[in-house]
Order: structure tokens, then sequence, then C-alpha cells
């Protein structure tokens, strides 16, 4: 079966459309028709080789909602004609400990999700692109993914929110919730407010904390997050970032801060930041070099500071999910305020522009369709 995909032919070039061959289905494996692909940031890593460096041509995208078109051996949990998103985390086998303790990431079970891998597709000229998109090829339109990596999306929510939900929406929004646990009444900030930290922002609201501050350099996306949420906004240009949120949180600071950009001196500045007993989830970041942070000390963390991070929203992906679509459906999470531009699949090289400096929040790919 041939179908069309976006192919980088090598690292740095912009991409190029071509019709390559898919291959058949391995057990376990399921053909998803792409309708839509959001650009995630790390999207833009990714085509960099930031998250690894590739040989030859690439592809990229993850994600990813669509139609079941064919499924693999083994596949029970979705059959042809379902609606579908792609998730980076998996499900997991749901009977190893790391699955039965909460932490499916990390399933005994099934294979690791990888950054770059052989993708599905061979090229006119005969090459095998690496995928960069992890789970599957998102800028495809046709894709082979793990069933595992598989949710159903309800016939009621439009591809392309499903695609923001796959990725940027669960990556703030469950950091708030399962790792961050914030509790009604306690301070909050969160340092970006692009999809990541608006949807930390909507987490933060949902929870019931109070205040809310969103830090950033650019005022359309500061008025953007206090539709969505925020009590109060800074802008690093305009005062002093530690000073400021100390003011709006009694002197000492918010009880949990987010870092959803990259960038080590940004993560030091959300430390001195957060009050002495508050904690720090970092979700943002570039390369492990840039990410080094050395001025950080030990003694920083005795009067009972923390520093944590947060994957995908350490979400459960068939449990979370559902509840995630319910609450857009009930409007209690906004999502279409983040959904910045929609592009045609041959205009991807200016969507991903645009996503890297057009300073656009979530752009969205449309591959097969909206409907």
């Amino acid at each position: 079966m041939k179908c069309k995909v976006a192919i980088i032919p090598k690292l740095n070039d912009p991409f190029v459309i071509e019709e390559c061959e898919i291959a058949d289905l391995k057990p376990g494996e399921v053909r998803v028709k792409v309708m839509t692909c959001a650009i995630c940031h790390s999207d833009i890593h990714s085509v960099k080789g930031e998250h690894g460096v590739f040989e030859g041509s690439a592809t990229a995208g993850h994600e990813i909602a669509g139609i079941v078109d064919a499924i693999g051996e083994g596949v029970t949990y979705v059959k042809p004609g379902d609606r579908v998103m792609a998730c980076i985390i998996r499900q997991g086998c749901g009977k190893c400990m790391p699955c039965m303790s909460g932490h499916s990431w990390f399933c005994e079970n099934l294979p690791p999700n990888k950054f770059e891998q052989p993708s599905a597709y061979t090229r006119p000229n005969g090459e095998i692109p690496t995928q960069t998109g992890s789970t599957a090829t998102g800028f495809a339109e046709y894709t082979n993914c793990p069933e595992s990596c598989l949710c159903k999306l309800d016939d009621d929510i439009p591809f392309a929110v499903g695609s923001a939900l796959a990725c940027g929406f669960i990556s703030g929004f469950g950091a708030v919730i399962n790792r961050c646990q914030v509790r009604p009444g306690e301070s909050f900030a969160v340092f970006g407010t692009g999809g990541v930290g608006l949807s930390a922002i909507q987490g933060a609201r949902v929870s019931g904390a109070d205040p809310i501050i969103a830090i950033d350099l650019v005022e359309s996306k500061l008025e953007l997050a206090k539709k969505v949420g925020a009590t109060h906004t800074i802008n690093p240009k305009e005062c002093d970032v530690i000073e400021e949120a100390k003011k709006i949180c009694g002197g000492f600071g918010p009880d949990h801060v987010i870092v959803a950009v990259a960038g080590s001196k940004i993560k030091v500045q959300a430390l001195q930041t957060c009050a002495p007993w508050g904690q720090v989830c970092v979700i943002g970041h570039a390369t492990r070099d840039v990410e080094m942070m050395n001025d950080v000390c030990f003694m920083d963390f005795l009067v009972g500071r923390r520093l944590t991070g947060s994957v995908m929203g350490a979400v459960n992906l068939r449990r979370d999910m559902p509840k995630y679509m319910d609450m857009y459906r009930n409007g209690i999470i906004d999502i279409d305020s983040m959904l910045t531009r929609y592009y045609k699949f041959e205009e991807i090289n200016d969507a991903f522009y645009d996503a890297e400096y057009g300073g656009a929040l979530k752009d969205v790919v449309i591959i097969g369709g909206l409907e």
C-alpha cells in the first residue's frame, strides 16, 4: 500500500511530500488513517536532531488523531472505523509491577518507546527513513502504531482537539493533577504559556489553586493565560519575576511552580521563585548539555523545597483521557483557544516555521480532514 508521507531528506532539510510504501502490520500494530496531526515542540527538537542525530532521511509527528484503517494480529482494543488518538505514553500491560504501581510508562512487557527508530515507510529510492515521532509518524496519510499507544476518541470530539489532547494538553494538565497534586487554595505559577503552560494553568484552576500566576515574555500569550484561568500575569521584561511572584504569594513564593520552557537558567529562577516548602516540576527541556544546572546547591533543598519532573502528565492513558474528553465536552477545560492555526498537508513547512518563530500555541496540520 502506498501513501503520502512528509519526509526530511536529511538533517536540517525542509520537508518534502513523497509517495511511499507503508509496511504490513506487525502483531499488535494498528494502521491509522491520519486526520490531523498537531505540531509539538518535541517535533521541532526531533527534526533538528536534538533528540538524537539521525542519518539519512526522517519522518516526524506524534500528536495524531485519526480513524483505524486496519488491525494486526492480536489487536483487541480497536477495530476498523474507530476514531482514535495516538499518544507517546502507553497503556501498559496492566499486570507487571510498574503497571500495577501506576507507572505504566515503565511497563516490563511492552517494548519501550524510542525517539529514533526505523519508520514503516520505504521511499521511492528504497531508503527507510528514521521515525522521530516515537510511537508513530503523524505527518503521513497513514501510519502504523502500537495498539498500546492508542486511546479511543469519542464521536463528538473534533479530531483537532484529539490531536491537542494526545500530548500537549496532558503534558501540562496531567503534571498539575497527577504529579504536583495541587490542592484547593495552594498557590501556583508557570514559566511559559505555550500549549503546555496554558494546559497547566487549566489544571491549576480545576484543582482550585489560588493565586495562579502566568509568566511569559509575550503579552498575547499572557492575555490567553488569563482567559483560561490565570489570576495574575508577569512579564519578565517589566519587573523582577522572583520579587513579583513572592509579593503576590504573601512574601514566600508559590507552593507549586511548573517550568514549561527549555533552559537551565529558567529552572534555577523557578527554584528561587517557589516557596521554601514548595516544589518545582519541570516539563520543558532542550538537550542535556543545555539543561545542566551547575549553580544549584543541595543546601537549597534543606528547608523542604523539592524538584521533580513530569513526562506526559504521568497519565493513565485509558483511565484519564475519557475524563478529559468529558471535561472538554462540559466546558470545564478549553482546548479550542489553544489551537492557533490550521495548515494543509502541503503547507507543513510553513506550519513548522510558524510553530517555532510565529508565536503559535498549537498549529494543526490537516491531513485527512477535520470531520
